[in-house]
C-alpha cells in the first residue's frame, strides 16, 4: 500500500536525491562538462589530449582494436548518451577521465588546470541537480546512502500532517529549481523537530521538550542530548541566517546543499529516534 507522501502527492526522498540512476537531466549535466572540457583544452591548445583520451577510453576501457578508432569517434559522448549502458559504468567512465587527465596534467599545467575546471563543474551539476555522488581525490563517491534516503522517508511516513508538512516542505526547498533555497530547507526541517516537541510534550523548544521527556521516564544519555541541543542552537545562531535575517552571497556564512541534507536527514534520524523512545 502506497504511503501518505504518495498517496497525497509529497515529493518523494528518492525521486529528489538521485542515486544508482542518471535521469535526463544529469545525463546532459555531464555531457555539457565534456563539451567545457574539450572547448577549453581546444583554447589552450591541447585538444590533443581530449582526443587521446577518448581512444584510451576506446582501446582500455572498452577494450576495442585501436585501429577501429578515428578522431571522429567520440566514444565518451556516444557512451554515456547510450541508454543501455550501466549506470556505474559511465561513473566508472568519468573516474577514468579524471585520472587520464590529471596524469597527463603533471606535464602541463594547462591539462591540469582544465582538469580542476572539469571535476568542479561537474561536482556543481551533481550538487544542482541533487545526484547523490560527488568527485573527491579523484574518485566518485556515494554521499547520500540509501539508509539516509529510508530515514527521511521513515519520518513522513510515521508522523502527523503538521510535523509531515514541514519535511516536505524540507525535501522541496531543497530541490527546488532552478535554484534550491537551502536556508528555508533547514529552517523548514528544525521546525518539523520543534512541531514533534510540542505534540509530544507541549514545549515550544528542543531543550525544553527533552527535559520534559526525562521528567517522564524517557532516559536519554546526557552527550546525546548535548548533541541534540547544540544542533538545535546551530539554527539559531545570527551567523547561519537561518532564523535571522537573510544573509547575502557576501556574508560570513550561507547555507549550502551539504548543510540542508545533513539537517534534513538529521532531523528525519531524530524524530524517529523520539518515535522510539517514547513507544
Amino acid at each position: 500500500m502506497a504511503l501518505f507522501s504518495e498517496r497525497y502527492g509529497y515529493t518523494k526522498p528518492s525521486d529528489v536525491i538521485i542515486r544508482e540512476r542518471i535521469t535526463p537531466e544529469i545525463k546532459n549535466a555531464i555531457l555539457t562538462c565534456y563539451d567545457i572540457l574539450k572547448e577549453r583544452l581546444n583554447s589552450v591548445d591541447c585538444l590533443f589530449i581530449y582526443l587521446n583520451l577518448d581512444e584510451y577510453i576506446w582501446t582500455n576501457f572498452l577494450n576495442m582494436r585501436k585501429s577501429e578508432w578515428t578522431i571522429y569517434t567520440d566514444i565518451i559522448s556516444k557512451y554515456i548518451k547510450n541508454e543501455r549502458n550501466e549506470w556505474f559504468k559511465k561513473l566508472d567512465l568519468i573516474e577514468i577521465c579524471i585520472k587520464y587527465l590529471y596524469f597527463n596534467g603533471k606535464k602541463d599545467l594547462q591539462v591540469s588546470i582544465s582538469a580542476d575546471i572539469f571535476v568542479g563543474e561537474l561536482n556543481r551539476n551533481f550538487r544542482r541537480l541533487n545526484f547523490a555522488y560527488r568527485i573527491v581525490n579523484k574518485e566518485i563517491v556515494e554521499i547520500t546512502s540509501e539508509e539516509e534516503i529510508k530515514t527521511i522517508e521513515t519520518a513522513l511516513s510515521s508522523s502527523k500532517d503538521n510535523i509531515k508538512i514541514h519535511l516536505n516542505n524540507a525535501l522541496e526547498l531543497y530541490s527546488k529549481r532552478p535554484d534550491a533555497d537551502y536556508r528555508n530547507s533547514i529552517k523548514e526541517s528544525i521546525s518539523a523537530v520543534e512541531v514533534f516537541c510540542r505534540e509530544k510534550t507541549g514545549e515550544d523548544t528542543l531543550g525544553k521538550a527533552l527535559n520534559t521527556l526525562e521528567s517522564n521516564g524517557i532516559v536519554i544519555h546526557k552527550l546525546l542530548k548535548s548533541a541534540f541541543d547544540k544542533l538545535y542552537a546551530y539554527t539559531n545562531q545570527p551567523d547561519t541566517g537561518v532564523r535571522h535575517a537573510l544573509m547575502d552571497n557576501d556574508g560570513n556564512y550561507v547555507p549550502q546543499a551539504e548543510e540542508a541534507l545533513f539537517m534534513l536527514v538529521s532531523c528525519s534520524a531524530f524524530i524517529n529516534y523520539l518515535n522510539k523512545k517514547i513507544k
